[in-house]
């Protein structure tokens, strides 16, 4: 009876949204945040140990040199849908916490403005890539461990050889996937 309570719970506290067109990025391993939002999955029903922070809270990680995981990444993002089931469970099997800054809301808007992006730039700027004219772009998924203020490790997108655009990754890719995420969380205790 508890776990069916539990399931209840999980999928009651599920914020979902309806499900819109998903745009592709110039990356050939990650998003950027330029795609929308879609309803999140109902089967995803197991305890969850992510916590959705605003932008302004991702920045405070920076500016009051705080310790934690941040993922950055949105739910239509197709490489954030293959990468995050991923990190889910490597996180809940080491005890980690993430903090989940949603970058795009149901309507492509983006969640953040230019003067917070200037903000939080030079903290994440070798984590960061310039997309096609130049200019350096927060592309997701993005895992970055910080401690103290500082990011001491993290990884952007999948993995070279995926282009979630045209194809799920491999059971290969998924286990490279885990090993880079074992390795991040073993970084954050």
């Amino acid at each position: 009876m508890k776990k069916l309570l539990l399931i209840l719970l999980s999928l009651t506290l599920c914020a979902c949204q309806a499900p819109t067109k998903s745009t592709t990025s110039t990356s050939k391993k990650a998003c950027d945040v330029t795609s929308e939002e879609e309803k999140c999955s109902k089967k995803d029903n197991t305890k969850t140990n992510f916590n959705e922070i605003n932008f302004d809270e991702a920045i405070q990680y920076f500016t009051q040199e705080k310790s934690g995981v941040l993922y950055f990444g949105f739910s239509s993002c197709p490489w954030c849908k293959e990468a995050k089931p991923i990190l889910k469970k490597v996180a809940k099997d080491n005890g980690i916490d993430i903090q989940y800054v949603k970058v795009r809301d149901e309507e492509k808007n983006r969640l953040y403005t230019d003067e917070q992006k200037a903000i939080i730039e030079p903290y994440i700027q070798d984590y960061m890539s310039n997309n096609d004219e130049g200019v350096l772009t927060l592309y997701v998924p993005l895992v970055l461990v910080i401690k103290n203020g500082k990011v001491i490790d993290g990884h952007e997108g999948t993995l070279e050889s995926h282009d979630a655009t045209e194809r799920k990754m491999t059971n290969d890719e998924k286990e490279q996937l885990t090993k880079i995420y074992i390795k991040l969380m073993s970084e954050a205790k």
